[in-house]
């Protein structure tokens, strides 16, 4: 969601970003922002871009991006500024919670307008899929595999995967999956055996050395024996 608040007393320009892109963690970003003059006259603006990764608090953390734009306007013109935050930008700076805050400050020399546009994109990690080998028995060893596809250029590497499940899995079971290489797809077995009947979930959390905690779940029907 965009916003925009005015810094100077009459501000006569408007604005807000557009994510246009995917958001996905491995992914360029890409927002578009749209600077509208609300007069009939024509100025010049000057338009600060900053990036940074944030926490959930919003308490920024690093910069991405910083640029500087000059826009001239006519009277009741708009025009869009494409920017891209790059992976290689953010790939190592992101925090835990995917997100970016950028804003926008909108400045007028001419007429000491002034105005901020702000907007945060929180960024998806990438899915994973859970498959059950064969039938879910009571009391009987039985397999699910976890398939990861690198959806990155690079190898990924200390791959660890933990599963866990009430009625499936007394102590959480972690497993070292190595590496995978860039575009890449790895299977991961984890074996345990169920000690309740019915419909059960089996939990996992995926975590490499670019990727942390991606969550995946499976319902599993366990059956008498």
């Amino acid at each position: 969601m965009s916003s925009s608040f005015p810094l100077s007393t009459a501000t006569y320009i408007s604005g807000a970003f557009k994510i246009t892109g995917e958001r996905v963690v491995g992914k360029d970003v890409t927002v578009t922002l749209a600077i509208t003059n609300l007069t009939c006259n024509s100025k010049a603006i000057n338009v600060n871009i900053t990036a940074f990764s944030i926490l959930y608090t919003n308490k920024e953390m690093h910069q991405l991006l910083n640029e500087t734009r000059r826009l001239c306007l006519k009277g009741k013109e708009e025009k869009e500024v494409p920017l891209t935050i790059k992976y290689a930008q953010y790939e190592d700076l992101l925090t835990a919670d995917n997100m970016i805050e950028v804003h926008a400050v909108c400045s007028s020399e001419e007429t000491n307008e002034k105005l901020v546009v702000q907007t945060n994109i929180v960024l998806e990690n990438p899915k994973f899929d859970i498959k059950l080998v064969d039938k879910a028995i009571l009391n009987k060893p039985v397999t699910i595999q976890i398939i990861f596809t690198n959806p990155l250029n690079q190898d990924l590497t200390d791959i660890v995967v933990v599963a866990e499940g009430s009625g499936l899995i007394k102590d959480p079971i972690t497993k070292q999956g190595g590496s995978v290489k860039a575009k890449g797809t790895i299977t991961i077995p984890v074996t345990f055996t169920p000690y309740k009947e019915g419909e059960r979930y089996v939990l996992a959390d995926f975590t490499c050395n670019k990727f942390k905690n991606i969550k995946g779940h499976l319902q599993i029907n366990v059956q008498a024996e």
